[in-house]
């Protein structure tokens, strides 16, 4: 870990940010590992959440500034910026009102933003909005993913989050963290025959740009 835990270190011992069974203390206070591979999981497969790659990443990369979580800033999802998503992207996420994003991504951060910060604020008129470019089925997605990448804050109250140096620059849906289920192993696949780069450390530039 990175910083200065504010709880006792043998609660604080063996903190991973997830937790997948284990008795350890720290365990308590970490995400169930099986809803992260759910929600957080880096590209859409069967089961988990269907959204535009870049949109999820733009969701994950805002809490993680607005909460202040080095560890997930400093992360990249692979699909999501072979798919378009760039550091301009990523500058803007902060004041995202008055920025350059495309329209979906703004309706979309709308929610989030609300989540993060007074979840009264997702009115009527927010979610109006968001249907322009999305599905009831996706604004539940939108709002699922919001909930869950607001979990860092328990680990930076209590200081133990691990740290920007903890985390690697870019994440693979092939990441060990994100399991071996058969919906996963078919959604890289699928990826794959779109000449996505799943695995490695060399991401491929495209040319597609994100909708907008």
């Amino acid at each position: 870990m990175s910083t200065t835990p504010r709880i006792p270190a043998e609660l604080a011992q063996g903190f991973t940010m997830l937790s997948e069974g284990s008795d350890a203390p720290a365990a308590k206070i970490a995400i169930p590992i099986e809803l992260t591979r759910l929600s957080g999981i880096p590209i859409a497969s069967e089961g988990s959440i269907r959204l535009d790659a870049v949109v999820h990443e733009c969701i994950r990369l805002f809490n993680a500034k607005y909460q202040g979580c080095e560890y997930c800033m400093n992360a990249r999802a692979a699909i999501a910026v072979q798919s378009g998503l760039d550091e301009s992207y990523v500058e803007q996420l902060s004041r995202f009102e008055t920025s350059t994003l495309p329209e979906k991504i703004k309706a979309a951060l709308r929610i989030t933003s609300a989540i993060a910060s007074a979840p009264k604020m997702v009115t009527p008129a927010v979610l109006d909005t968001a249907r322009q470019f999305f599905t009831d089925e996706e604004i539940s997605d939108i709002i699922l993913l919001s909930v869950v990448t607001t979990g860092s804050k328990v680990a930076i109250t209590l200081g133990v989050e691990p740290g920007k140096g903890a985390s690697g620059r870019v994440f693979y849906p092939t990441d060990p963290v994100y399991g071996s289920s058969a919906e996963l192993k078919r959604a890289i696949e699928e990826y794959a025959s779109k000449g996505f780069s799943v695995a490695g450390d060399v991401i491929p530039v495209r040319e597609t740009t994100p909708t907008t």
